[in-house]
């Protein structure tokens, strides 16, 4: 498998990054405790800094006990509740596969289902603190727990490339990972595909960023630091693949630019934890120095720099009669805030103030949702994409401006018309959704969400379910098994609706809206205990899924276990 992963690189040009260091063997050295070389790891002994023997961590908002613990050379994700005699219920243990993030300030855990999705668990460890508390964007009643989907764009951004095939979706393609994947941003995130300078050892075969100009040598670092809004994903321009940006090219040819404005906050006032060159680029310093001043003014990439002296030189090559040049300018002028986004974590504000403020900057904070006001794209069709994605296509004037973007210009990329089909679908919109998808087949007659969502629409608008499970049971998707078994359960047809539901959980264990259908298909065909037993696991995976609970229940109590029946009724929920 892993020969296999490390061809793949090779034949889209790059190298394994341990590859640089033949020639460059200080550099890998000292890159290695750089927090981009730890981005992303195996949980491997060397690499733990986290305190596994704290005491559970418990979540008053959501009545969630979490820990974390190491046994041997794995360590496992432990949930459960309490029910009210005292004992644990709702037990969902995980081991880890990935750490997410280096350790300088937070670290997040996620684990791979057999289908090759990647999923976030939701407890972090703040190093900052000391201690564990909930993942960003968890710190609430009605969380994502353990099925928040690890998509490409964090992928893009918190490691080197994985061995995938290339597509000219971006957004849309699958969500599926290799089981073995880089760790860590090596050299040629930066520096460019490797393999022909590797073979040739030629300087006009690799990216030097130093001889770059102003933007485009920017443009590396705001690849993945330039993010305005944790809310809005990256947009990539339509036909570009995730994976595709180079250093060297122009960004703005690769992603169309995005702001938000946020309700209660001014513009200036937001601050977030991937903030850095947003936040240096309202600063006087940057806007005077007409391209002088950059990232790598005071950052070398390559190693690990904790000397204030090397910083306030930076700031005495413009500075020289600085009021007070012996000090560390940066303590005063780029004072540590705490982020909005991850209110635990507390980072180095890169707008550059005279008088940037006091202790109230390092103030706690509770976690909140981000209420929009406005979103500024490059173009009319990239800011209704963008506000599709954002609110899941539930937002219906926002599908209604996308749709009248895509239908005045009817692009010719896939891309595009999948979002508007996503939020027709959100929108139960089935006559709009079946013409969305014909305009998808025209384009890829073989695009699968298209093929999936087309059947569901014939399905909704004729009544007639076997056209639409055929086309549903000869498609690859978790989703597109699970939609199957459904319309077979509405048929009657349970012990086949068992066998869809059994097929998507197969490759998505974590499906807990499909173990709550199993269940009620097993019970429907008298395997009373094979239905407890479902629905036991989807409250596992979801505490919050009350069809489950009022199922299992019943079922217990059915088959005279009134005691467990009480058990799940009387649950310690902060909910």
């Amino acid at each position: 498998m892993l020969f296999a992963v490390l061809a793949a690189v090779v034949m889209s040009g790059y190298v394994d990054d341990s590859v640089c260091g033949n020639c460059h063997e200080d550099r890998a050295r000292t890159y290695a405790h750089v927090g981009m070389a730890r981005s992303f790891t195996r949980p491997r002994a060397e690499v733990l800094i986290e305190d596994f023997e704290a005491p559970p961590f418990f979540h008053a908002r959501s009545g969630q006990y979490f820990e974390m613990r190491r046994r041997g050379d794995v360590l496992v994700f432990r949930r459960y509740q309490l029910a009210a005699d005292g004992a644990p219920i709702h037990v969902f243990e995980q081991q880890v596969d990935w750490i997410l993030g280096s350790g300088n300030h937070a670290r997040t855990y996620l684990y791979r289902t057999p289908g090759g999705e990647l999923y976030q668990l939701p407890l972090s460890w703040y190093t900052q603190i000391g201690e564990w508390r909930m993942a960003p964007g968890y710190d609430r009643a009605d969380h994502d727990g353990v099925v928040r989907r690890v998509r490409h764009e964090c992928m893009f951004c918190h490691n080197a490339y994985p061995a995938v095939a290339g597509q000219a979706l971006s957004y849309w393609r699958p969500q599926q990972f290799p089981a073995e994947l880089p760790q860590g941003i090596g050299c040629q995130r930066c520096h460019g595909p490797g393999a022909q300078h590797a073979a040739t050892r030629t300087r006009e075969t690799i990216i030097n960023p130093a001889r770059l100009g102003t933007r485009l040598r920017n443009d590396i670092c705001y690849e993945c630091h330039m993010q305005p809004s944790v809310i809005l994903a990256g947009l990539r321009r339509p036909g570009r693949d995730i994976y595709s940006f180079r250093p060297g090219q122009p960004l703005a040819e690769y992603s169309a630019p995005l702001d938000i404005e946020e309700d209660g906050q001014s513009p200036s006032e937001r601050f977030e934890i991937n903030h850095h060159p947003y936040r240096l680029e309202q600063s006087r310093c940057f806007t005077e120095s007409e391209g002088r001043l950059s990232c790598l003014t005071c950052h070398d990439p390559h190693r690990k720099v904790t000397d204030a002296a090397h910083y306030r030189s930076a700031c005495m090559s413009c500075h020289a009669q600085a009021h007070r040049a012996s000090e560390d300018c940066t303590s005063c002028h780029m004072q540590k805030r705490r982020t909005q986004d991850v209110v635990h974590v507390v980072m180095t504000d890169h707008w550059i103030r005279r008088n940037p403020g006091g202790p109230e900057l390092l103030a706690a904070r509770e976690e909140r949702e981000p209420s929009i006001r406005s979103v500024s794209a490059g173009d009319p069709l990239s800011r209704a994409v963008a506000l599709v994605r954002a609110t899941g296509g539930a937002h219906l004037p926002s599908a209604q401006a996308l749709e009248a973007e895509v239908m005045a210009r009817r692009p010719a990329e896939v891309e595009p018309w999948l979002d508007l089909a996503s939020a027709q679908l959100r929108q139960r919109n089935w006559p709009s959704l079946e013409q969305t998808t014909k305009e998808i087949l025209r384009r890829d007659p073989k695009q699968e969400l298209a093929l999936e969502w087309a059947a569901i629409a014939r399905a909704a608008l004729s009544g007639n379910r076997d056209v639409a499970i055929r086309a549903l049971v000869a498609l690859s998707r978790p989703e597109a098994a699970f939609n199957a078994g459904l319309l077979l359960a509405a048929n009657g047809q349970s012990a086949e609706a068992i066998a869809q539901y059994e097929r998507a959980l197969t490759m998505r264990p974590n499906f807990a809206v499909a173990w709550f259908r199993l269940g009620e298909a097993r019970g429907e065909c008298g395997d009373r205990a094979g239905a407890i037993d479902a629905f036991r696991r989807a409250l596992e995976i979801d505490p919050s899924l009350e069809r489950a609970r009022s199922s299992i229940v019943q079922a217990l109590r059915a088959t005279g276990n009134a005691a467990e029946a009480e058990r799940y009724l009387t649950v310690a929920s902060g909910r």
